[in-house]
């Protein structure tokens, strides 16, 4: 679910209660259940993954959503990231997608498949005889060793309006090269998950049921199938720094570790993520010697909202007035 900020007021999508405040040009769209995620994430970053700390605003039914994003670089190079909330509706039973600017009043239009570029669904399994000769002339790793602990703290806070409780994980992974030189991803995760209400269940209910038709109409695997509970973003940054040195198959075999995740009982609400690196294998002793015994990177993702909320149609469409630009 983890999956962008403020932005719309709720209360300028339904009619004002007395006519004195009603709006000029009421809307007269129906009303319809809506799911409503707001997350607020903070990374500091790694190689070619700049720091960033964002706030996204979901609003998602089965076959359509709207999300409003806004991003901000924390370190001197992703402070190009700076920019207005980005708007974005996408229909599934359209087969199309707009972004909005509501500074120009203006929305650009165009096919869902062509607005993504997706990835296959199935990878290529043949490699030409370049690529073999670049991978065997990089040191590969191979998982040797895996321990995974989840246990539950006891420990119980308010996070947001949440009743949540307290998981320690840590999920370490050591990796041979082919001199059998040793190295080891340590994952250390804070997680506090709430109990699943039948009003967070409904509204993940439509989440799921989006995501899924979204990726058959694109024919790209979900990150949440992969991930469960982990961001995707988490494991972007991990599957990018390993791309040099592990296969595609043997990095997503190392993130699917993170369905274990998937045994804690409950909603996560607040993910505090430690990933640190470190041995003698492929030489990637060297490449950590400027960070020391630092985490590569560190990532949160906390839930501020979700609920289920009764709102206007309009609210999946371009407003009344903007150009459409295709």
């Amino acid at each position: 679910m983890f999956r962008r900020s403020t932005g719309v007021a709720i209360a300028t999508l339904a009619l004002a209660g007395c006519a004195g405040l009603a709006p000029k040009d009421p809307d007269l769209t129906p009303v319809n259940a809506t799911a409503v995620l707001e997350m607020h994430e903070v990374s500091e970053g790694i190689a070619d993954f700049p720091a960033f700390e964002s706030t996204t605003l979901n609003y998602t039914r089965a076959n359509m959503q709207r999300s409003e994003t806004s991003i901000r670089g924390t370190s001197l190079i992703s402070r190009l990231l700076d920019g207005e909330t980005e708007v974005r509706i996408e229909r599934l039973d359209k087969k199309l997608a707009w972004t909005l600017d509501a500074k120009n009043k203006r929305a650009v239009e165009c096919p869902l498949k062509g607005c993504l570029g997706p990835t296959p669904r199935k990878p290529q399994t043949k490699n030409s005889a370049g690529d073999d000769k670049a991978r065997d002339a990089v040191c590969r790793l191979k998982a040797s060793n895996t321990v995974f602990t989840l246990t539950p703290t006891g420990q119980k806070r308010s996070i947001n309006g949440f009743d949540a409780e307290q998981y320690d994980v840590k999920w370490l992974v050591t990796f041979k090269d082919n001199a059998s030189h040793k190295s080891t991803s340590a994952i250390s995760i804070d997680l506090w998950v709430t109990p699943v209400t039948p009003a967070l269940k409904d509204a993940a209910a439509l989440e799921k049921a989006y995501v899924s038709k979204h990726d058959d109409i694109l024919d790209v695997d979900s990150d949440a199938d992969l991930m469960g509970m982990l961001p995707p973003e988490v494991g972007r940054m991990i599957s990018g720094y390993l791309s040099r040195n592990l296969s595609p198959a043997d990095r997503a075999n190392f993130l699917a570790g993170a369905k274990k995740l998937d045994k804690v009982k409950g909603q996560p609400i607040l993910m505090n993520v430690k990933w640190s690196f470190f041995g003698a294998a492929c030489s990637m002793d060297e490449t950590m010697r400027d960070i020391g015994e630092k985490p590569l990177f560190t990532f949160t993702s906390e839930v501020k909202s979700h609920r289920m909320a009764p709102l206007h149609d309009s609210l999946f469409a371009p407003p009344k007035g903007y150009k459409i630009t295709k």
